[in-house]
């Protein structure tokens, strides 16, 4: 056998099996990026808000909202999602502003906190009801400070492109991770064999010149 055919034979079927695999690969982080995740609908109430955040804290039963963070007019949280019977601290972190429920479900009993207040103030609200609930402060309301929370899982629900990792035979993938270390054990076999191939035989009066 000539080297370089060696060589050639070799590498191609080290690069084949490395590119089968990175294929698959890649397949499955597209799958994975278009997951079936779910958040809120809040109707696009807060589309535009400042801050923009959203955290589904479902599974905690007090969670806070800065009221004034992100540069002093946004809710952060902006978009929340949490269960019912999670109590909700808005806790001020700059001044003059307030809280006011703009819509809550027809049987829910929360009210807001219209007086304006500063730093340092907080109040808390029981979300016993669920629905959503959209809000508002009424000075930055034309500025963009809107704030939503999602109370339970009865709440209508948008698909989005998130999902979290996961494991490849999650995705329905055929090829397992292990198969990577399988290509990179050929190759080391490859390179061992061809290595012992040239100390034994070195260069031939029949080595290819490529032409």
């Amino acid at each position: 056998m000539k080297r370089r055919d060696f060589m050639r034979q070799a590498g191609g079927a080290t690069a084949a099996l490395g590119a089968g695999t990175a294929a698959t690969a890649g397949t499955a982080t597209a799958q994975e990026g278009g997951g079936g995740g779910q958040q809120p609908d809040f109707g696009g109430y807060t589309d535009g808000a400042e801050g923009g955040e959203y955290l589904d804290a479902r599974g905690q039963s007090e969670v806070t909202v800065d009221v004034g963070g992100g540069g002093g007019l946004a809710f952060l949280p902006t978009d929340l999602w949490i269960d019912t019977g999670t109590t909700v601290t808005f806790e001020w972190s700059s001044d003059g502003h307030n809280v006011i429920f703009e819509e809550t479900p027809s049987d829910a009993s929360v009210s807001g906190h219209e007086p304006l207040e500063g730093s340092g103030f907080s109040f808390e609200v029981t979300f016993d009801t669920g629905g959503i609930y959209k809000y508002y402060c009424d000075p930055h309301k034309s500025l963009g400070m809107l704030g939503a929370i999602a109370v339970g899982s009865e709440v209508p629900t948008v698909a989005t492109g998130g999902g979290g990792p996961k494991e490849l035979h999650e995705l329905g993938v055929a090829i397992q991770a292990h198969w990577v270390g399988a290509a990179t054990i050929l190759g080391i076999i490859m390179s061992v064999i061809f290595t012992f191939y040239l100390v034994k035989y070195g260069e031939s009066a029949h080595t290819g010149t490529g032409r």
